[in-house]
């Protein structure tokens, strides 16, 4: 198991040498069954994991920010010492819950907003759960406070499948959108399940975004193709911070590790559930 105090002296070390963009969707308690996929982290896990940034060094930016502060051009790294918090879709939750947590510790941070889904039951959680999206007003008091905005497309699809025309229409509308919306540029566009593609990339670049965002694996740090790491709600403190030491997918793709999640993935699911059910 990784101590606090272990992660902080790893982190510090890994601040002087590296700048991180990090993906996270909606901040909330989750449950294997409204949140299958884990995509809400719990609001105490998003404050451990703010403190330790901040108390390994890291500077807090936005995504245009990072990407402005990269040395030279093509996929050469950010600055060293940096971290952007970014949050795909517009769950409901970033300006409920997100917003005055970031207000309260002074940060900034950049949400990506899919046009289409404002006001909306959120997709992607249990119906019965009463989730949802974003209003176009919960938006706009988001830009007020300071958040960045970018773009997520109007409707959620997958970029790589869509053909030039699609590309061009998903991009570049969802902009619009959110310009008028919010009175302010919007510098920024996340490819939808970090997935992209030749048409997705010249759509971004000729809508004229500064920067847009996706996954690691699926990028570089190039400014229209800049990779970030996910993070999910079953993200304790050693897989984020493995996850940020750049240790976390070699560890889970060994051998050794991939027997024991086989043999254990049922267990693991049955105690999730009980959970929800003692929840």
């Amino acid at each position: 198991m990784i101590g606090l105090d272990v992660a902080r002296r790893a982190l510090a070390r890994q601040r002087r040498k590296r700048s991180f963009a990090l993906c996270y969707h909606g901040v909330g308690e989750t449950s294997i069954r409204v949140d299958p996929r884990f995509l809400r982290v719990s609001p105490r896990r998003l404050r451990t994991q703010i403190e330790l940034l901040r108390e390994a060094g890291y500077e807090f930016v936005t995504l245009s920010e990072l990407v402005a502060s990269k040395r030279g051009n093509g996929s050469s790294p950010p600055l060293p010492g940096l971290v952007a918090l970014t949050f795909d879709d517009g769950y409901a939750d970033n300006h409920d819950t997100l917003l005055p947590m970031l207000s309260e510790y002074g940060i900034p941070a950049t949400i990506y907003v899919t046009t289409g889904l404002m006001g909306r039951p959120n997709p992607w959680l249990a119906p019965d759960s009463g989730m949802r999206m974003m209003t176009p007003e919960e938006v706009v008091a988001c830009s007020q406070a300071g958040l960045e905005i970018g773009a997520h497309t109007l409707t959620h699809p997958d970029l790589s499948l869509v053909g030039p025309e699609g590309c061009r229409r998903e991009v570049t509308g969802s902009r619009e959108i959110l310009r008028e919306l919010t009175g302010t540029p919007v510098p920024s566009f996340a490819y939808p399940y970090f997935h992209l593609g030749p048409e997705a990339v010249s759509a971004v670049r000729d809508a004229g975004y500064a920067s847009a965002v996706t996954g690691v694996g699926y990028g570089d740090y190039s400014p229209l193709t800049f990779e970030r790491t996910a993070i999910s709600g079953k993200d304790g403190l050693a897989s984020f911070t493995l996850k940020l030491l750049g240790r976390y997918d070699p560890l889970l793709d060994s051998a050794p590790l991939r027997v024991a999640r086989a043999a254990t993935r049922s267990l693991r699911r049955r105690s999730w559930e009980l959970l929800d059910h003692r929840g």
